[in-house]
């Protein structure tokens, strides 16, 4: 139960290009999107009943795997997306990560498939936020979303940045988990913000000599935040 986004690639590619997985400067446009969108939605997705079934141990099996099941559509977009934004940078370290992403998604996808007894997406009926989300997620990976100017290929990081640093978040916000709580390893293993750290340096260097529209960031970096809250928000029934 790990983020299915946070695949083990940040590892490689870290030592790789010696990227800095420390913190990102604090007047970094990764903090700056954070604070001014990202952490008042993520204090509301603690509140959701999936997350609390989280942290209580007790969320509905079932519930747990349609959520991951829809999620799975997702990450076969997702594989897909970071190839298309790779054939469309020059930039050799953002390629790098782009193909690697992809590739993890590829090797998660197959395995996930197998687990769930799935013959690929075609056998997944997405719920409507996880098909608009990977719709949003597919038009800023081709430079076509409507939000603005997002030709630049570096905003496909700024699309996923939510779905990295916010599960890494919320899992440190519920460690540690309680004995017995038969999600723990959901908890324990998205603790890890250091691939997220690693996304917004690489981000803040490459804006310093690439320059993009912040303010256009920061839209695609929140409606990929409202998505992820929406996934779980949706994801267990309201209480009657």
């Amino acid at each position: 139960m790990k983020n299915n986004r946070s695949l083990g690639d940040h590892e490689h590619l870290i030592t790789k290009h010696k990227l800095n997985r420390n913190p990102p400067p604090p007047d970094s446009l990764f903090w700056k999107m954070w604070y001014a969108v990202g952490e008042p939605i993520a204090q509301k997705t603690l509140t959701t009943g999936f997350l609390e079934g989280i942290k209580n141990g007790n969320l509905d099996p079932n519930q747990y795997g349609a959520f991951s099941v829809s999620d799975i559509y997702y990450c076969f977009h997702g594989a897909s997306d970071y190839g298309i934004a790779a054939k469309r940078t020059t930039n050799t370290v953002l390629q790098d990560y782009y193909l690697k992403k992809q590739d993890s998604y590829n090797r998660y996808n197959q395995s996930a498939c197998t687990t769930w007894n799935l013959t690929g997406p075609e056998s997944i009926a997405p719920t409507p936020t996880a098909l608009d989300y990977s719709n949003f997620e597919r038009s800023v990976a081709n430079g076509t979303a409507q939000e603005g100017n997002v030709k630049d290929p570096i905003f496909t990081l700024i699309v996923m940045l939510p779905c990295e640093y916010l599960w890494a978040w919320l899992a440190s916000q519920l460690a540690p988990p309680k004995p017995g709580n038969i999600y723990a390893s959901w908890i324990t293993s998205n603790n890890y913000p250091d691939g997220a750290y690693a996304m917004g340096n690489f981000l803040q260097d490459y804006i310093t000599l690439n320059p993009i529209n912040e303010d256009v960031a920061t839209t695609i970096y929140q409606t990929a935040t409202e998505y992820e809250y929406k996934n779980f928000y949706t994801a267990t029934p309201e209480p009657t």
